[in-house]
């Protein structure tokens, strides 16, 4: 390669640079006025007047050589750091709580959604208790023999929680979810709202092909819901422990 051809890029992507520097610590001597100010920004000016007259030769002489492609990379890059310094102040503008900030204010509502009624249920709805005793199970239907089997079971074990079943005969699981968060937001507009889910953990990365991710993809859709909080109570599948000998 003909690496000459990278002088104009340097030259210019330096002497740009320069120029940058010099003119920002002219802004600073001029704007904070701190002692030696006056021959700071004399010596910063001329630095960036030097420093800028070289930039605009290199771009001139060596335009077609190289150089249009160092003043397009430079103008996207400031043009990205606007964006993300404007990005930045908005966030921090904009940083308000969305739920009370003193805890003795804070009224829970919590719904625990279920698939069926097994030991992996039974820890969760045990754990949405210990945080509120207005927890409410959710089930997710897909015709009357489902809620036969569920209702039989879920009354087998005798959970003193209060239970809603919705109908969903497309086997849609996460829209109904969602709907059922929103009319209780609606209803209960100064509570925060807890979706506890029941996660199973596989042993192997492998096995949670085999398994529906269903958590997963709740936790996914509401992540950008503001004032509704997602716990996940984890099932581990322990190794089997080996035979002594």
């Amino acid at each position: 390669g003909e690496v000459e051809h990278l002088i104009p890029l340097y030259a210019l992507g330096v002497f740009t640079s320069f120029t940058i520097s010099q003119f920002a610590m002219f802004t600073r001597w001029q704007k904070r006025r701190e002692p030696g100010w006056q021959m700071g920004r004399i010596i910063n000016l001329t630095g960036a007047t030097a420093t800028a007259i070289v930039a605009a030769i290199v771009t001139i002489t060596k335009f077609e050589s190289g150089a249009w492609l160092t003043i397009i990379v430079i103008g996207l890059l400031i043009l990205m750091m606007r964006a993300i310094h404007k990005h930045y102040m908005k966030v921090a503008t904009e940083m308000s709580a969305t739920m009370p900030v003193d805890y003795r204010q804070i009224a829970h509502t919590v719904i625990v959604p279920i698939a069926s009624v097994n030991g992996v249920a039974l820890q969760t709805i045990a754990y949405a208790r210990s945080i509120s005793s207005n927890v409410t199970v959710l089930h997710i239907i897909e015709d009357e023999d489902d809620l036969n089997r569920f209702k039989g079971k879920w009354e087998s074990a005798n959970v003193d929680v209060p239970l809603v079943v919705i109908e969903s005969p497309y086997r849609a699981l996460i829209k109904p979810i969602l709907r059922y968060i929103d009319e209780v937001k609606r209803q209960r507009p100064g509570d925060t709202v807890t979706i506890v889910l029941p996660e199973f953990i596989a042993r192997h990365w492998w096995e949670h092909v085999l398994h529906n991710q269903t958590a997963l993809r709740l936790k996914a859709a509401l992540l950008f819901r503001p004032g509704t909080v997602v716990t996940s109570v984890p099932y581990h599948l322990e190794r089997p422990a080996r035979a002594s000998a």
